[in-house]
């Protein structure tokens, strides 16, 4: 009977919305996200004997608590890392059960993730491969202009193909189990901010690729879902390794672009970005909160947000560009681009008949 009424509830306000009823509609269709919040049903869980789960990026961040995670629930755990070496990936292996494994595997080379699936394969035993993790992610936040195409190439590689690859990998897997497949994408990848364009091009494309996915494997009866969080402290939003990332870029861009805008407006965008990492939160327990659950919920959700950034998501899915524009520009420095004010003179100029 609850589930119901919240049903109706978000029916009623989403038809109210379409028609025209836009500040009512919004208003009945926030309260149900909170009333759903306080009171949804938990979905039965699944039992993780017997059950084996692969998961790409777990050298650190949401990737290695998450692994740490599903192993003490009793998974087996083939956990993938891109230096194997490194002290994330040792640590993890040495303060985990023998259930778990650590697995060499770069989503950028065919080869490595070929192994990966051969190394999943002999060493199943009685398990059955559960759910593959795309979890593995890198990040670039910078202005257009001076992103190189190598920069946009590399992070659409490890952030789209790298999730296509794995997932093609490991589907056959995934049918035999009736298992699931879960993306780990972003809520840039619904919105995207000033600086934030590769990025969120990316995440855009994952989830373009979670939905028609989803909507495949529903004949096999796998499940596909998103988990899509909001900014946290993680390796790829280190302050110092994103000025690192900017200075290197800025240095490699063409001569006129940079005197367009000028170093002063360079070091305000420096500036800004800094201000922007220091809001991330760094509560990540809320995000492998929401991935052990789409693991183990006997019936997945589609998207899982942190409760934290729902409603706040859902406001700004109903609001039109315009405004979305204006609040997202309060990101963007305020120091004018040297070039500015000289470009407007001469279209001024311009405008002048001859």
């Amino acid at each position: 009977m609850k589930s119901m009424i919240l049903g109706c509830l978000g029916v009623f306000s989403a038809v109210a919305f379409m028609f025209g009823c836009s500040y009512s509609a919004l208003l009945g269709l926030v309260c149900t996200i909170i009333v759903f919040r306080f009171y949804k049903e938990k979905s039965a869980q699944v039992d993780p004997r017997n059950k084996a789960v692969f998961i790409t990026g777990c050298d650190s961040g949401f990737g290695n608590q998450f692994a740490r995670r599903l192993d003490e629930k009793g998974f087996t755990v083939f956990a993938g890392c891109l230096m194997p070496d490194r002290e994330g990936a040792r640590l993890l292996k040495e303060e985990s059960s023998d259930r778990l494994h650590v697995v060499h595997v770069d989503v950028t080379d065919e080869w490595l993730v070929r192994g990966a699936v051969k190394y999943v394969k002999e060493n199943l035993g009685d398990n059955e491969l559960w759910a593959i993790v795309n979890n593995a992610g890198i990040a670039i936040f910078t202005e257009i202009e001076w992103c190189s195409v190598v920069q946009f190439q590399r992070i659409l590689d490890v952030n789209v193909i790298g999730v296509v690859r794995v997932t093609k990998a490991f589907l056959p897997l995934i049918r035999n189990s009736n298992g699931r497949i879960v993306n780990v994408a972003s809520l840039a990848g619904r919105f995207t901010m000033p600086a934030f364009a590769a990025y969120s091009m990316s995440k855009r494309a994952c989830i373009a690729f979670s939905d028609a996915l989803r909507i495949e494997m529903k004949k096999f009866n796998v499940k596909v879902s998103t988990i899509e969080p909001s900014l946290y402290k993680t390796p790829i939003s280190e302050t110092k390794y994103l000025a690192d990332q900017n200075r290197k870029s800025w240095s490699e861009t063409p001569t006129e672009v940079k005197d367009a805008y000028g170093d002063e407006y360079f070091d305000a965008f420096l500036k800004n970005i800094d201000t922007q990492m220091q809001r991330a939160k760094s509560n990540i327990s809320e995000v492998i909160d929401l991935m052990v659950e789409s693991v183990l919920d006997e019936i997945p959700k589609v998207r899982y947000v942190p409760s934290s950034s729902i409603v706040r998501a859902t406001i700004l899915t109903f609001l039109p560009s315009y405004i979305t524009d204006r609040l997202f520009q309060i990101y963007t420095p305020r120091v004018v681009p040297r070039q500015s004010t000289s470009s407007v003179s001469s279209a001024s100029d311009n405008d002048v008949p001859s």
